[in-house]
């Protein structure tokens, strides 16, 4: 807890906290005397790191000397004017803290309110075409929300995504381009990738088609760069990741209607049909859904997908929705 306050702390003078963080940071200054004095501990070593001045202009021995005469001349009564004013500084540190992380939130306000949160939900069974402030073209995938800042900021153009999304980015090597998705940072200056990153998978796959990407985790506690035609595959479960070369061109085919699966699990073939039909699919028999299968389907119809694949695998499946929606809920079971 500690450690994560500090870091609060630390990206707060370093400008670069979120309003959920700052709302969080303001609750624990205002929980105890200790928290405040731990807040004013960090802000002093800050600004003794970030001092107005250049280093070269302090004159350490120059003042050593000014110092050491003022305190021979010093009086009895001046200690204990010293002593006084030490005390009575005790006394107003704690407001003046606090009016001090007033002021410091206020200012952080203001320069904000020159920005405004933009975000984008692609509904369960369709994709969405965005096209973002610097020109960049990102598709959202069924049931994936991206979150941006309009403009981007000066220095970078960071993107927030949940779910998956195809990204072609404009180039520009000097505001690179950044996409944030559950523990993992993907930074690109002009590229094409695919982002599959959805909260209920245990996967985390990003997939280069053109350009160079670098991707850091701080689980992971290592960057990796990528060049075209390659994949990277993150389990949030083992934290283990891997590196694979595949053509990267199949995997942002869904922006096209166009479902291609190599060597995918059946299980991980329903979650895609899930997803672009915005239905519940349940494979009954564990083994049954840990076969691979090789198939490619474009713009067939949920029916027909169903069809082909009992064609060429051992299953039957069974409508279990309500009148509304007969074919919300399907259940997938091995075939007798």
């Amino acid at each position: 807890m500690k450690q994560d306050i500090e870091i609060l702390i630390a990206r707060l003078f370093n400008e670069t906290l979120s309003s959920e963080e700052k709302e969080r940071l303001v609750v624990w200054c205002g929980e105890s005397a200790e928290n405040k004095q731990t807040f004013a501990r960090m802000k002093n070593i800050w600004d003794a790191a970030h001092p107005a001045f250049p280093a070269q202009d302090i004159h350490v021995d120059q003042a050593e000397a000014k110092i050491v005469r003022k305190i021979r001349k010093g009086k009895r009564g001046q200690i204990r004017f010293l002593v006084w004013w030490q005390r009575a500084a005790a006394v107003i540190v704690v407001p003046l803290l606090v009016v001090s992380l007033y002021l410091f939130f206020n200012r952080q306000s203001k320069e904000e309110a020159a920005f405004s949160r933009q975000e984008i939900i692609a509904p369960k069974g369709t994709y969405t075409q965005i096209t973002l402030p610097d020109g960049s073209t990102v598709w959202l995938n069924s049931g994936s929300k991206l979150s941006y800042s309009i403009p981007f900021k000066k220095s970078k153009r960071e993107t927030f995504l949940e779910g998956e999304a195809f990204f072609d980015v404009k180039a520009n090597p000097k505001r690179p381009f950044i996409v944030v998705t559950d523990g993992i940072s993907i930074t690109a200056t002009g590229t094409k990738f695919n982002v599959d990153a959805y909260l209920s998978d245990t996967l985390r796959t990003i997939t280069l088609e053109e350009g160079r990407v670098l991707i850091e985790s701080p689980q992971l506690h290592k960057k990796t760069e990528m060049d075209i035609n390659r994949q990277f595959v993150w389990n949030t479960n083992t934290d283990v990741y891997n590196v694979y070369t595949v053509d990267a061109s199949l995997y942002g085919k869904w922006k096209e209607g166009i479902l291609i699966f190599r060597d995918e699990t059946l299980e991980n073939i329903f979650k895609r049909v899930e997803r672009t039909f915005n239905v519940d699919i349940s494979v009954k028999d564990p083994a049954l859904a840990k076969q691979r299968y090789r198939a490619t389907f474009e713009q067939e119809s949920l029916d027909e997908i169903l069809e082909l694949l009992r064609m060429s695998a051992p299953i039957r499946y069974d409508f279990n929705g309500d009148k509304r929606n007969p074919k919300k809920i399907i259940e997938v079971s091995r075939k007798n």
